[in-house]
């Protein structure tokens, strides 16, 4: 598996990808990533699916379809209905940590089984953060998300181990494996009031009164510490490249780079 930085390779990520056949898209986002995919198979006379098991987020994609030929889908990433070798390209925008490791397989054995011969898969999500300086108020945050998981016995989606997900993909095929990290977006004191808000409030559904106190007091006192040593930035993002082994699929270099479609999460 190649890897590369942050810098120049940015803009070599997305190239070599054609959007005048089907893109399947898994997972919404903030809509930024959908809006510009939605433009360049407008532009290429392709089409693009987006797939949720949401149904509101995928309201909040409506009026996107005035816009391009999207059309938006109710479904489990895992169990796609969809015909076999029907997608040029596929992306998991921000889903994978969502999908326990040991369901890896299984989603990607499904994208192989949409995807044609020779057909790419990009997989955007993020990473834990590293241990550096600007990433202490992140690495505060995800901490806190864990305690309060294990208070109320709910699972966290907080990261992808970029490992077991290459190999999840080897196991399943996939060749031509790569993959690139993106700086973290920058941190701001919205961010932090919207932060502390949620665990505030999520910390009042915790039955036991001394987590709880903890969560409120300690806990939130050291994210606010942490963000303010300054800039403070979220995890890093990274694109996971993969091609189903064949040569059926379209191979047209695309008008745009990973530089547009970079976003936060």
């Amino acid at each position: 598996m190649t890897s590369s930085g942050n810098g120049h390779s940015e803009g070599e990520l997305w190239r070599g990808i054609d959007f005048s056949g089907l893109t399947v898209v898994l997972g919404i986002g903030t809509g930024q990533l959908i809006a510009i995919l939605n433009q360049q198979a407008h532009l290429a006379g392709g089409q693009l699916l987006v797939t949720s098991r949401k149904p509101h987020l995928l309201k909040t994609l409506l009026s996107f379809q005035e816009e391009g030929p999207l059309t938006l889908l109710l479904a489990h990433p895992r169990h796609l209905p969809l015909i076999d070798e029907c997608a040029d390209l596929v992306v998991i925008n921000g889903i994978l940590r969502e999908i326990p490791e040991s369901g890896f397989r299984t989603l990607f054995e499904e994208i192989w089984r949409i995807l044609v011969p020779g057909g790419n898969l990009r997989i955007s999500d993020v990473i834990e953060p590293l241990q550096m300086d600007y990433n202490q108020a992140w690495s505060e945050r995800n901490r806190i998300v864990r305690k309060l998981g294990e208070a109320l016995g709910r699972p966290t989606a907080l990261s992808v181990d970029i490992k077991k997900a290459a190999n999840a993909l080897r196991a399943v095929g996939f060749a031509d494996l790569g993959v690139s990290l993106l700086p973290g977006y920058n941190l701001t004191d919205a961010w932090l009031e919207d932060t502390v808000n949620a665990i505030r409030m999520m910390a009042s559904r915790v039955s036991n009164p001394q987590v709880r106190s903890e969560l409120v007091h300690k806990d939130v006192n050291r994210l606010v510490s942490a963000y303010k040593k300054g800039g403070q930035r979220a995890a890093e993002r990274f694109v996971l490249r993969a091609k189903k082994v064949g040569n059926l699929s379209l191979d047209m270099e695309a008008s745009f780079t990973e530089d547009d479609l970079h976003e936060p999460d």
